[in-house]
């Protein structure tokens, strides 16, 4: 077995992530694309072959930054990512390459986000299973969701409904609203902001693929998310609301009708995004009659080191997450994306 960086081989690469069953959106080189033209971060994208076919891939962008460190991730920023191979032999093959790599590179740790459990191959790297992703298989028919949802849930989307709550679906037209959204929603949860570029880039490259749900009131936005959708698959990764507009249930509006809409699209399932188990966002959607499917983070740590906790709720990030829910908003977003470039 063989491994090596990509290089020119891009349409190797695409052909065997569109033939494997557990390629996600994000194994398409199209993503990579999207990290390095917003975040300028190196990819360091493996190919693993046996003779002249293509047996596994395993796409890693370094990050390295004095404030959290110099580590690989396959994929930072989405929510998916790993390890894709034809057999064991090569997904070792391709760790075992990572390893090297990181080792080479004097990394601190590597982390692969999967949606499925590992082969033997990763025996040896940490496991942490503290995040699911939330996702409906749909019905053609939204009737049978509308129905299994209990009486105070739909009474709730009711009343967004009489409060003058409007929902419609858009694209690059919409971002400033949802990128307005979106942003108060950090600055309110302490974390730093995406720059409104990494959203222009991912409606770009998705296209029709790519749009933008949008809940207004009196024509001002309430909540929004992006969906991203491939073959019969709709994925919402970013969700967001103005809590000033809670009182309408504006959120509980724009999950219903995204439901509708992908129902109407005749997508197959719809995928909430990932949350933490048992997280306040987790059992939001846990009223939408979700699947809960666990996901497999792995990591590999140099010697003596920790594997790594870089998240809101880390006690180490505590101060810094208080003062920032108090920076004026135009602060937030000026500085944000510096910072959030580093946290995968």
């Amino acid at each position: 077995m063989n491994v090596t960086e990509l290089d020119q081989d891009d349409a190797a690469w695409q052909e065997y992530v569109r033939r494997s069953p557990r390629a996600s959106f994000y194994h398409a080189l199209e993503w990579r694309d999207v990290i390095i033209r917003t975040f300028a971060h190196r990819s360091r994208y493996l190919i693993a072959r046996e003779g002249s076919d293509v047996r596994g891939v395993l796409p890693l962008i370094e990050m390295d930054s004095a404030l959290f460190g110099h580590f690989f991730v396959s994929l930072p920023f989405f929510n998916y990512g790993g390890t894709l191979a034809d057999t064991p032999a090569a997904e070792r093959a391709l760790a075992d390459a990572a390893i090297a790599l990181a080792q080479k590179r004097g990394a601190s740790h590597i982390e692969l986000r999967q949606s499925f459990p590992s082969a033997e191959a990763l025996e040896g790297w940490t496991l942490r299973q503290h995040k699911a992703a939330l996702v409906i298989p749909l019905a053609g028919d939204p009737k049978p969701h509308w129905d299994g949802l209990s009486s105070r849930l739909r009474g709730k989307i009711r009343k967004a409904e009489k409060n003058g709550a409007e929902f419609t679906v858009g694209g690059k037209e919409r971002l400033a609203d949802f990128y307005h959204l979106y942003a108060l929603n950090m600055r309110e949860l302490g974390t730093p902001v995406y720059s409104r570029s990494f959203f222009d880039n991912i409606l770009e490259h998705g296209g029709q693929n790519a749009q933008v749900l949008l809940v207004q009131r009196d024509g001002k936005p309430a909540a929004a998310a992006i969906a991203l959708r491939e073959g019969g698959r709709i994925e919402m990764p970013w969700i967001c609301q103005d809590y000033a507009a809670s009182a309408i249930n504006a959120n509980e509006f724009l999950y219903w009708k995204s439901i509708e809409w992908a129902c109407q699209e005749g997508a197959s399932e719809l995928d909430l995004g990932r949350s933490s188990i048992d997280a306040g966002t987790y059992k939001f959607k846990l009223q939408w009659n979700p699947e809960s499917r666990g996901l497999y983070w792995y990591y590999w740590t140099a010697p003596g080191v920790p594997a790594p906790h870089l998240t809101p709720d880390n006690p180490k990030y505590a101060l810094a997450v208080k003062c920032w829910q108090k920076l004026p908003l135009p602060v937030t977003n000026f500085i944000g994306p510096w910072i959030v470039r580093n946290i995968p």
